[in-house]
């Protein structure tokens, strides 16, 4: 997802999008929403949130970060 869909969504939940960088707003969506904030944190490349909204971009990113 692209980050002015990410504003975009913050914007509709009523958050301050700021200059915030785009995982730091994802995780304040999560939490917002009630979820963990664990945007690109899981350690395998693997989300165990499997309904979440960000779970494909989410995938990619922690892979990434693993590699």
């Amino acid at each position: 997802m692209k980050m002015p869909q990410v504003r975009k969504i913050a914007k509709q939940r009523g958050l301050t999008v700021g200059r915030l960088k785009k995982f730091e707003l994802i995780r304040m969506i999560q939490s917002n929403e009630g979820n963990p904030p664990c945007y690109a944190t899981d350690v395998d490349g693997v989300c165990k949130e499997r309904t979440c909204l960000w779970i494909d971009d989410c995938s990619s990113v922690a892979k990434k970060r693993v590699s």
